[in-house]
């Protein structure tokens, strides 16, 4: 519920943090990119939902990202590896277990109110 997840790049472990500023970027992206495949995640949707989420635990510790999204997307290709797996499976929970990402579906699953006096939206 907290949105804090952690993966380890290239020997760094990465601080993954899934707030409001994060699912901004996630959105702006969704905007731009194939996200999911059916039902599921693509690979360029979970390496743009981590990059979100390092870019976000940067800001929130005050420091600058200094990993590009090409080594995000190079660690997504490694899913064959079991290690790769359980982490990107714990950071994806954590993403969609955050308060920020459950009030935005909240509020999406929810239709939009009418007023009673003129029927307008």
């Amino acid at each position: 519920m907290n949105g804090l997840a952690q993966i380890t790049i290239d020997g760094q472990s990465v601080v993954l943090k899934f707030g409001l500023p994060a699912l901004r970027q996630i959105v702006r992206s969704y905007t731009t990119t194939e996200m999911l495949v059916g039902d599921e995640y693509s690979e360029l949707g979970i390496t743009h939902i981590l990059f979100a989420g390092y870019e976000n635990g940067c800001a929130m510790e005050n420091k600058v990202s200094a990993i590009p999204f090409k080594k995000f997307y190079e660690y997504v290709e490694q899913v064959d590896d079991e290690a790769v797996k359980q982490e990107i499976i714990g950071a994806m929970r954590a993403f969609e277990e955050s308060k920020a990402v459950r009030d935005h579906l909240a509020k999406k699953k929810m239709p939009e109110a009418t007023s009673p006096s003129t029927s307008t939206q």
